[in-house]
């Protein structure tokens, strides 16, 4: 720059001197002489102080860059929502229609010659309607009835069915309440804790139609994790006969430091407070359609824990572990409990009478192997269930208590076949369908994601019982066989198909035949 300015003052210079003109004298020249000199000495000066400038920014640290202007985080999608009354009150409103249809054959008593081949197709709605008058308080309601639609070879003449229509949850909750942390929530509710093992199904009656319980819960949230109580009264709505049954319990879910484990440590209490019914029904003199409820009266305790963990073993694998086990004690009230099946020569026969000691155990460890970066995601599960079964030559019951776990967790086939923890099968039909217990398998899955929105599962089982209590007097119930394909349609949009084959073993008799499953889904939700 300086340069430039030099060159620029001696071309005016020499312009000027060029310029003919009048009083132009040795004097005159001097003088722009020494204001030549000058302006050279000050263009010297500026010279040295750029270049003193320049060596000083090129001695300092390099200063750090200038991070661009963060942008403003995208607000997310607002749903649909309806203005209602209350400072930021909203209404929500939604649902779902789900359609089954349900083919399965011999899984009652694994026997060709009798009739109990169902068809049958499953419509069920549901509408739900959520609403949040404040930002810390919430009730939700959700209305459904279910169809049944075929042929139950069953029960003859018998071809159509209507569940009735019900609130199947309704109810209401506080968060944070005076700032304590604390939510409250009241009236009937959905409850699923871990897998389900022991607390997934209030209404274990009407199969998948509902799952929920009439339930209190006040819950405790923080930084290491969440506390509930819980408070339930089941069967108000004559579940067969009983009508007085409660749920106790504590619930707790920590995590542990940044170490990724999940402990879910519990206590819970069950109460069934009502005697055995066998006034029997109209024009039935055999069991099970001559007694409504044979179960006994009972208090069991169960103290219990579940730990899970996840972690990567591989650059694109990774290990999921989880594992449960419960401890059960209390008293069994046998008095008037009928068995199962009728004595050919006494007739219809009682289980005894006077309370027995509960001591039972439950539990489950198993580990799912997943390849993220594979072709199809595989994955592979192992895993081992055990519930213990009573010891008839032992003073205590030792039968396995499920709880509210009375679900297909393991087998929507098998579920069928399965008898309460105080009965065994004996060619009857124990409409306290669904008990797990006096049983142990290992499990094998192995599962396959060939597209975003397809999902196949293989699943192998082998059933054993803990004690020979059925008809054919071994220890092996069956293999298992299962096939599920998912399917995602549109976000709104899925369904599945099912396949279930079971082969039993010498648990039944030596004549058993095998049984089949199967079911078709299709979800919509809006």
């Amino acid at each position: 720059m300086w340069k430039l300015a030099i060159s620029l003052l001696v071309a005016i210079i020499c312009v000027l001197l060029l310029m003919p003109g009048a009083g132009w004298s040795q004097d005159r020249v001097s003088e722009l002489e020494q204001k030549v000199q000058e302006l050279e000495k000050q263009l010297l000066d500026l010279k040295q102080a750029l270049e003193a400038e320049k060596a000083a920014r090129e001695a300092a640290p390099p200063a750090p860059p200038v991070a661009p202007p963060t942008p403003p985080p995208t607000a997310p999608p607002e749903k649909p929502v309806t203005k209602l009354i209350g400072p930021g009150g909203t209404l929500q409103v939604g649902g779902d229609i789900r359609l089954r249809g349900l083919y399965f054959d011999n899984l009652w008593d694994f026997e060709d010659g009798t009739n109990d081949r169902r068809e049958v197709y499953r419509f069920r709605p549901r509408v739900f309607l959520d609403w949040n008058p404040t930002d810390n308080m919430e009730a939700y309601v959700r209305f459904t009835k279910e169809w049944f639609y075929g042929q139950d070879n069953e029960h003859f003449g018998y071809d159509v069915e209507a569940k009735d229509a019900m609130f199947d949850n309704a109810w209401a909750e506080v968060r944070d309440i005076l700032g304590t942390g604390l939510t409250f929530r009241a009236g009937r509710q959905d409850l699923i804790y871990g897998e389900g093992f022991v607390i997934l199904d209030g209404t274990p009656y009407d199969g998948s139609q509902t799952i929920s319980f009439d339930a209190a819960k006040l819950s405790y949230k923080s930084d290491w994790g969440t506390t509930d109580l819980l408070y339930a009264k089941l069967h108000e709505n004559g579940f067969q006969s009983s009508d007085d049954e409660d749920l106790y319990g504590i619930y707790n879910k920590f995590n542990i430091g940044d170490t990724g484990v999940g402990l879910e440590p519990y206590f819970l209490v069950r109460n069934k407070n009502d005697a055995p019914d066998i006034s029997g029904r109209p024009g039935t003199t055999t069991y099970p359609y001559a007694a409504y409820d044979p179960s006994p009266k009972e208090q069991t305790y169960l103290i219990g824990m579940r730990g899970t963990k996840s972690f990567a073993v591989a650059d694109g694998m990774t290990l999921a572990l989880a594992s449960e086990v419960g401890k059960e004690f209390g008293e069994v009230d046998f008095t008037d409990v009928p068995k199962i099946g009728v004595d050919p020569v006494n007739g219809f026969s009682y289980g005894g009478s006077g309370e027995v000691d509960r001591d039972a155990w439950g539990g489950y460890l198993h580990a799912t192997l997943t390849w993220d970066k594979t072709p199809w995601k595989p994955s592979l599960k192992a895993g081992f269930y055990y519930m213990s079964g009573d010891d008839p030559n032992t003073d205590d019951y030792e039968g396995w208590d499920d709880f509210y776990g009375q679900w297909p967790k393991y087998s929507e086939l098998y579920i069928y076949s399965l008898y309460d923890g105080f009965k065994f099968a004996n060619k009857g039909n124990d409409p306290d369908v669904g008990a797990w217990s006096n049983i142990y398998f290992p499990e094998l899955m192995f599962t396959v994601q060939p597209t975003d929105k397809l999902t196949q599962s293989f699943r192998y089982l082998y059933y054993l019982a803990e004690e020979k209590t059925g008809p054919g007097g071994g220890n092996e119930r069956g293999h298992n066989i299962q096939s599920l394909t998912n399917y995602v349609f549109t976000k709104n949009m899925s369904g599945h198909i099912l396949v279930e084959w079971l082969e039993p073993g010498n648990y039944y008799a030596d004549d058993a035949d095998g049984a089949l499953f199967a079911r078709f889904q299709l979800m919509y939700t809006f």
